[in-house]
C-alpha cells in the first residue's frame, strides 16, 4: 500500500506554510507489483505487466516457489497528515496546559536517551531544531563504503532510504520532517518550535517517495531496520485500504521485540471498525492507533475513529511544526496526532525506563480523557507522567523497625538502596523494597530513627 499526503499549499502567514494533506482510501489504493516475502526473512517485489485481478494469480504461483514464504499484491499507503521557542505560542496544542498537560509534564522531564523511528518521507537531518536530536549509528563509519556493523547496509550512519536503497534519507516531501519535528524538534533552543520530546534520538527511515507514497515492501523492511538498530518507539503516520501480510508481520515482529509501533488512523473521516484501515487494524499487542482533535476538544472532521481499533486520540489540525530548508509550517491530519503519542511515549521512557514499553503504553491508556470514539481516550502527559513518578519507595528494616526514605523514581532504585543498607548491616538483616503510590511527587531524603 502507499502513503501520498495529498497536499495542497493553502496560504502563507508569517513565514509559515499552511498545508492541508488528507490520504484517502481512494487515493491510496493502488498496487506496485507483487510483494515476495522469502523465508530468510528478506522481501522482494516483482513487477509483471497485470492488473490486480492477474497479480493474485502470479502471487498464488509465486508463494509456491522454493524458499518462498508467501507472496501477495504489494500494496500501497499514503502519508496520512491531510518554551522560549518564537513559535511556541502558535503551537496550541502544547502552549495550553489544558490540551494534553504538557507543560506540567516538563516540569518532570522533557525527554532523554530514548530512540524513535520516524519511518517517513525521511527527515531534514540539518534542520537546525532537529539537527541535535538526530539518532547516529554507533557501529557505523561514516563514508568508508564498508558494512562497520554488519547489518546489511553500508554507511547506514543516519538511517536508510528503503525508497532508492541508500544510507542517503534525507527528505524530499516534507512530511517527514514535520511529523519529526512534532515529536522531537530541540525545545528551550531559542528558535522555532518546540517538539513534545525537547530531548530524543530521532532515526529517520525513508519509506515514502517524493511524493509521500510507499508500499508494504518498504514499510516492512523499514519496521524491520528500525528494530533491529535499536528503535524503542516507531512513528507510523501512515494509512491505507489494502490488507497486507507482509505490513502485519513486520508490526507483529515490532511488537515481539518489545518495540511500539504508533500509527495514524486515518483521514477519511470514518469508522475503522466498520471500514478498516492498516495499520490501525493491526491487532499486535504494542500496536497503537491515533485519531487527531481540533482544538477545543472534539474529534477532528477528517479523523477515523473507533472504539475497537482505535486506541488514542491527539492534537491533529493545525499543527505548526518544522519543514523542509530550515523552516515551519501547518499541517492536519492524523499524521500530526501520531507524533504527539510518540513523543509522550518518549517522556514516559526517559522518566521510567524500568516500565519498559507495557508499562509505558499502560499509563497513557489509564491516563486517557474519555469522551472522543476511541477506546483509550485524549492523551493525558501530565497525568501519565504523574501515574508513574507520584511513587515514594522505602527500604524497610525488619529487625529494628526503622526505615529509610528516599526520593526514586523506580523499583530498581528501591532495590539499590535496600542492598546498600543490606550491604552495611553485613547482611544480620532482612531488607525489602517496597513502593507505594502517592498524589505527589517523591519527596526529598527522609530518614528514621536507628
Amino acid at each position: 500500500m502507499l502513503f501520498n499526503p495529498r497536499g495542497a499549499l493553502c496560504a502563507v502567514a508569517t513565514s509559515i506554510a499552511v498545508v492541508l494533506t488528507a490520504a484517502t482510501g481512494a487515493s491510496a489504493a493502488g498496487t506496485d507489483g507483487v510483494l515476495i516475502q522469502h523465508t530468510d526473512g528478506s522481501i522482494t517485489v516483482e513487477h509483471p505487466n497485470a492488473q490486480l485481478s492477474k497479480l493474485t494469480g502470479f502471487a498464488a504461483k509465486a508463494s509456491r516457489r522454493k524458499g518462498v514464504r508467501f507472496a501477495e499484491p504489494n500494496r500501497l499507503y499514503a502519508a496520512a497528515s491531510s518554551p522560549g521557542d518564537p513559535l511556541f505560542g502558535d503551537q496550541w496544542s502544547l502552549a495550553d496546559d489544558t490540551v494534553i498537560g504538557a507543560g506540567p509534564a516538563w516540569d518532570q522531564t522533557t525527554g532523554g536517551d530514548v530512540t524513535v523511528a520516524v519511518i517517513d518521507s525521511g527527515v531534514d537531518t540539518t534542520h537546525p531544531d532537529l539537527a541535535p536530536n538526530i539518532w547516529t549509528n554507533p557501529r557505523e563509519v561514516p563514508g568508508n563504503g564498508v558494512d562497520d556493523d554488519g547489518n546489511g547496509y553500508v554507511d547506514d550512519t543516519q538511517g536508510w532510504n528503503f525508497v532508492n536503497n541508500s544510507p542517503n534519507a534525507r527528505d524530499d516531501n516534507g512530511h517527514g520532517t514535520h511529523v519529526a519535528g512534532i515529536i522531537g524538534a530541540k525545545g528551550g533552543n531559542g528558535i522555532g518550535v518546540a517538539g513534545v520530546a525537547w530531548n530524543v534520538k530521532i532515526m529517520p527511515v525513508k519509506v515514502l517517495d517524493a511524493t509521500a507514497v510507499g508500499s508494504a515492501a518498504t514499510l516492512a523492511q523499514g519496521i524491520r531496520y528500525a528494530v533491529a538498530s535499536g528503535a524503542q518507539v516507531i512513528n507510523l503516520s501512515v494509512s491505507g485500504p489494502g490488507y497486507s501480510k507482509a505490513f502485519e508481520d513486520a508490526v507483529q515482529f515490532a511488537s515481539d521485540n518489545g518495540v511500539i509501533v504508533v500509527g495514524a488512523a486515518g483521514n477519511d473521516g470514518r469508522s475503522v471498525d466498520a471500514s478498516p484501515v492498516y495499520p490501525a487494524a493491526f491487532n499486535a499487542p504494542l500496536m497503537l492507533a491515533v485519531a487527531a482533535t481540533a482544538p477545543g476538544g472534539g474529534l477532528a472532521s477528517i479523523s477515523n475513529y473507533g472504539a475497537g481499533n482505535v486506541e488514542l486520540a491527539a492534537p491533529g489540525q493545525d499543527i505548526v511544526s518544522t519543514a523542509m530548508g530550515g523552516g515551519y509550517e501547518r499541517r492536519t491530519g492524523t499524521s500530526m496526532a501520531t507524533p504527539h503519542v510518540v513523543g509522550a511515549l518518549v517522556l514516559l521512557a526517559a522518566a521510567r525506563p524500568d516500565l519498559g514499553p507495557v508499562g509505558w503504553r499502560d499509563a497513557l491508556l489509564a491516563t486517557a480523557r474519555k469522551g472522543l470514539p476511541v477506546s483509550g481516550g485524549m492523551i493525558n502527559m501530565s497525568g501519565a507522567l504523574q501515574s508513574v513518578l507520584g511513587t515514594s519507595f522505602k527500604a524497610t528494616l525488619k529487625r529494628t523497625g526503622s526505615s529509610v526514605k528516599r526520593s526514586a523514581c523506580s523499583l530498581r532504585r528501591a532495590k539499590a538502596i535496600s542492598a546498600a543498607i543490606r550491604k552495611r548491616e553485613r547482611g544480620n538483616l532482612y531488607v525489602r523494597a517496597q513502593s507505594s503510590c502517592t498524589s505527589s511527587a517523591p519527596t526529598a531524603v527522609s530518614a528514621g530513627s536507628r
